[in-house]
């Protein structure tokens, strides 16, 4: 009895097994941390929860043959990222590991957040890393942003300065390609996607929603980000938001501007339901500053009082159809 990996979350290749979120468990809310499921013979051979192991977890592993075996019938296949072609170069990416709570305190402090929970959900989700990062003759410290697919990957220094070799922020990794949307290759069944610009605003999609009380655990919100307002949108990751509520939610400047319809027609030709996030005559904590993107508006439930307007504000699926 083999399964379908196309219709598995979180699918990570580990030696010779194949991890992945379980399906039966997941039906009823559990595998939260998307690592119950274990497939022998890289994801052909025998599987096995590992919460409901041996005789006893015949009857679970029947409902998950049910819901993901080869021979179930769907009236839909989920898709799946494409690997990476084997003519191009593979993205050169350094050592990666999670982040400990003091670098995830760090990254909050520096952006004036209150907690990290949202960077614990995208940490388990394996979509925020550590790394040593080369610039200008040393290993830096950094917060890497990528997903399962590797096509793409933006790292940023953990002290908040400038990588001196390009003047800038963010640096994208070698042989990375840029029009890959981060977080699309794990969006998997979750129907709700926070489309953004940027990693810090990556970051701050979850912190936000989290803080609206949308969906405490986050199970069915995605987050998803461009690295870069002059890029569209990589076709091989079109197919992975169809049929999905996407709420783009771009820099307030005339680039954003831009990439926001650009990215909008792209997702509803897709076959996603879309709609944007505005930050029209929002201000800062200090009353002056104009709020001009996602990470600034997390800032805002420091201020005492919630923001006058919320980003999750009508999100749901039910809503747009």
């Amino acid at each position: 009895m083999s399964l379908d990996l196309t219709r598995l979350e979180n699918v990570r290749h580990r030696g010779s097994k194949v991890e992945a979120r379980c399906p039966a468990c997941a039906e009823n809310g559990g595998d939260k941390t998307g690592n119950h499921l274990m497939i022998a013979d890289g994801g052909i051979g025998p599987f096995a929860c590992i919460v409901f192991p041996g005789p006893a977890g015949e009857a679970h592993r029947k409902r998950v043959f049910e819901l993901v075996g080869q021979s179930a019938q769907h009236a839909r296949p989920l898709p799946v990222a494409r690997p990476v072609s084997r003519e191009k170069a593979l993205p050169r990416l350094p050592d990666l590991r999670p982040l400990k709570w003091q670098e995830m305190g760090a990254i909050c402090y520096r952006r004036g957040w209150l907690e990290s929970t949202a960077l614990q959900h995208l940490t388990r989700r394996g979509l925020l890393w550590f790394g040593m990062v080369w610039d200008d003759g040393a290993d830096w410290p950094a917060w890497i942003i990528t997903d399962s697919a590797r096509r793409n990957a933006q790292a940023r220094r953990l002290d908040g300065k400038h990588w001196e070799g390009i003047e800038a922020k963010a640096k994208t990794l070698p042989d990375c390609d840029p029009s890959w949307p981060i977080g699309a290759a794990d969006i998997g069944t979750r129907p709700l996607v926070l489309f953004t610009e940027g990693g810090p605003d990556f970051l701050a999609s979850l912190y936000v929603a989290g803080w609206e009380g949308l969906d405490p655990d986050m199970d069915s919100i995605a987050a998803v980000s461009m690295t870069g307002a002059g890029n569209s949108i990589h076709p091989d990751s079109l197919p992975l938001f169809a049929g999905k509520r996407v709420r783009v939610c771009v820099h307030d400047d005339e680039a954003g501007d831009g990439a926001g319809r650009k990215w909008a027609k792209q997702l509803r030709q897709a076959g996603a339901m879309v709609d944007g996030f505005a930050f029209d005559g929002l201000f800062l904590p200090d009353g002056e500053t104009p709020c001009k993107d996602l990470a600034d508006f997390a800032r805002l439930f420091d201020s005492g009082e919630a923001p006058p307007c919320r980003l999750t504000e009508g999100f749901t699926l039910r809503e747009a159809q």
